[in-house]
């Protein structure tokens, strides 16, 4: 009688140290991946100073050559203008996207959850 609780109580120790183990490995591996999206989020971010810099740049250009025509003035401001147009449309048409797919819910794992639930009820008496 004895072996048998000394099994069963070194089983559960064991199985506590396999779930422990099994923790630890998934926060190091967690940490890991962590670690290289911290870094290639920061690349990003420097990529995306510089794509603002380039921007900047042919915004510059494009003013020099409408003032080839224009006065400085006067290029600066339609070039302004269309910026501000596009600035426009993309917010406009975000706005929209972001009304049309509503709340974000996780309304698929919800109904699936509520799903799951009446299925043990309905196996279990």
């Amino acid at each position: 009688m004895f072996a048998v609780q000394d099994l069963l109580r070194r089983l559960r120790e064991d199985v506590a140290n396999l779930i422990r183990t099994e923790i630890e490995l998934a926060k190091a591996e967690v940490q890991a991946k962590l670690k290289v999206h911290a870094v290639g989020v920061g690349l990003i971010a420097g990529g995306a100073a510089f794509l603002l810099l380039g921007l900047f740049a042919l915004v510059g250009a494009a003013i020099f050559a409408l003032a080839l025509t224009l006065p400085y003035w006067a290029s600066a401001l339609i070039v302004g203008a269309v910026l501000l147009l596009i600035a426009g449309l993309l917010a406009f048409f975000g706005q929209r996207a972001i009304k049309k797919t509503g709340m974000p819910t996780p309304d698929a794992a919800v109904a699936e959850a509520l799903a799951t639930v009446e299925m043990v009820k309905e196996e279990v008496p």
